[in-house]
């Protein structure tokens, strides 16, 4: 453990906006409308509470049925978080009145059940080795009243204050890595209680002292494979990256580049080794998943993961925010994962299946609906960061984002019906005339340099897979203006599940992963003399169906977003052949 006085903060070279970002229709609009519907609509504010008021003995004699047994018993209290996390991100960006006042009415009634010395878990003191209490339970709650506390409400973040002063002097922390079931999950919930405005060096020191594995670090600085998928001491998991998610924000609390070092080759290894089609991160626990080996056949690719994924990548954005890949990684978490795993405001999806028939969705407290509530709940931060200077674009949604430039209030309200089309144009606002820099990106799935012209005259081009900066005075009313260059883009399929004679291809159109539909799809043709890579030119859009394609020389066969699909039979991996 280290002494917090020799400690250098890193510091973010931009921020990711907590409020000040407005939806204006589109795409990330309709899926945070939808999780409003199911944050509403799947249990009550009773039912929240219920294991809080079991704890003091107001509730007697509950008796659970099938899968509640493990995802409300065994995790008491974390479907208290899973709510908080969805709910309190949304209502910093859409002010819905209904899902506000219960927020507010769960930190209340844990609050009721918040014990003297400032315990307020679900489960008793004792129990806390039980099951995956210790850690995964422990930072859901954590992270549910964060996102309350962000999205407003004045009492979670002093009631979280008040429970890590308590944890942080627990006798049982030589035991939590080893002798709670994955034990390092819980790390993340002491980062982020450091890493908040209410934030102490103790919050940090405990992760130092009982859970830091130095020898998992040097073995991700070095890239080994092999601390990924046969991680030394547990079953390997998708929760893996929230242990990387904490080291991280150890590098931001202490400075200390060996955990910056460490997680920067944890996530090299995941994005070469551990990424199907689309982004969707598929290790798994109870799943073997040896590097490159994209099997399509297990159960892959849970939804939890790849929000982890995001927020990992954030991390990275906001320390280097001039570096574009990490905004590709988002973006195509997003669209591909976040958004392809609802359905419609039922339920989501566990599981990111590349081919037959997606999974049912489920309507109950997953590790999954959890962190996927969460995730489309932080969707309008991601669009844009902000930098001393001035502010990044990185993703391209109908919105508005209104910041404080040198002291003076600036407004850019995007304008775009991206992905269905690829024009985008920017409208400044501003009281005075306004010194900014402003930075669109320039995704790398662009298919050449994108120029962006300001008040129709040309300021500029940049290269795929970097930011074009715009710095100049704005005058209100400036208007920016660019096309994105996407095409389509085919990348065969080098996993384990090959066919024998066959060549598998994934098609994308910029970040969308597309599906090949039907029961035939499976098996596509390319004109004879053409090898299978030439499969992108035989898409051809369909007349008033965005993103939508029939394929050349193949009657009845179509390409869709994957995020759309829902009760087809599909595959994201089509066989392709060239005619005899």
């Amino acid at each position: 453990m280290t002494d917090a006085a020799t400690w250098r903060p890193a510091k973010y070279k931009a921020e990711a906006p907590k409020t000040g970002v407005t939806l204006d229709g589109g795409v990330f609009q309709e899926a945070m409308q939808n999780n409003i519907q199911y944050l509403l609509n799947s249990y009550t504010t009773d039912d929240l509470l219920r294991q809080f008021y079991e704890r003091t003995g107001k509730i007697k004699n509950f008796k659970p049925t099938g899968s509640q047994v493990f995802w409300e018993e065994d995790l008491a209290g974390s479907n208290a978080g899973r709510f908080l996390m969805g709910a309190g991100n949304t209502i910093r960006w859409i002010d819905d009145p209904e899902l506000r006042r219960r927020v507010n009415v769960v930190v209340d009634g844990i609050e009721e059940c918040r014990q003297p010395n400032g315990y307020i878990m679900a489960y008793p003191e004792d129990t806390i080795f039980y099951s995956e209490r210790a850690a995964y339970t422990r930072a859901w709650l954590t992270h549910g009243l964060l996102e309350a506390a962000y999205g407003g409400n004045p009492k979670a973040l002093p009631m979280l204050r008040g429970y890590y002063d308590w944890f942080n002097q627990q006798s049982f922390l030589p035991d939590m890595l080893r002798g709670a079931i994955q034990g390092g999950q819980g790390m993340v919930a002491n980062t982020r209680m450091c890493t908040s405005p209410m934030g102490k060096p103790a919050d940090a020191q405990v992760i130092q002292r009982y859970y830091q594995e130095d020898g998992w670090l040097e073995g991700l600085a070095k890239e080994e494979k092999e601390q990924v998928w046969q991680y030394p001491y547990d079953r390997p998991h998708c929760y893996l990256l929230t242990n990387l998610e904490a080291y991280l924000d150890m590098y931001l609390a202490t400075g200390d580049v060996r955990y910056r070092d460490a997680v920067l080759g944890a996530w090299e290894l995941y994005r070469a080794h551990w990424q199907q089609a689309g982004g969707s991160i598929s290790i798994i626990e109870f799943e073997k998943d040896p590097p490159n080996s994209n099997y399509l056949h297990q159960k892959l690719g849970e939804l939890c993961g790849s929000s982890f994924w995001v927020f990992l990548s954030q991390r990275f954005q906001l320390l280097n925010p001039d570096e574009e890949r990490y905004a590709t990684e988002i973006e195509k978490s997003i669209y591909n994962v976040g958004m392809a795993n609802p359905d419609g405001g039922v339920g989501l999806r566990y599981h990111t299946v590349m081919e037959g028939k997606k999974e049912k969705s489920t309507h109950e407290n997953t590790c999954c609906e959890g962190q996927g509530t969460r995730l489309l709940g932080t969707l309008p931060e991601h669009i844009y960061s902000i930098a001393p200077d001035g502010i990044y674009v990185n993703l391209y949604e109908p919105s508005t984002i209104r910041w404080q430039q040198a002291g003076q209030p600036m407004e850019l309200k995007l304008k775009t019906r991206f992905p269905y089309d690829t024009h985008v144009s920017a409208a400044v606002k501003v009281s005075a005339p306004t010194q900014a820099n402003l930075r669109i990106r320039v995704p790398s799935w662009a298919a050449k340099e994108m120029a962006v012209s300001v008040n129709g005259k040309v300021a500029g081009s940049g290269k795929p897979g970097t930011y074009l900066a715009v710095n100049r005075q704005w005058s209100d009313g400036d208007v920016i203006e660019f096309v994105l260059p996407a095409e389509i883009r085919v990348r065969r399929y080098n996993g384990d599940d090959q066919i024998t004679g066959k060549k598998r291809y994934s098609v994308e159109y910029g970040p969308i992963l597309l599906a090949a539909v039907g029961s035939t799809a499976a098996n596509l043709t390319v004109d004879k003399g053409h090898e299978a890579e030439h499969l992108a030119n035989h898409l051809e859009p369909v007349d008033g169906s965005p993103l939508h394609f029939t394929v050349r020389g193949n009657d009845g066969q179509k390409f869709v977003p994957y995020w759309k699909i829902s009760e087809e039979e599909f595959t994201c991996y089509p066989q392709v052949t060239a005619m005899a």
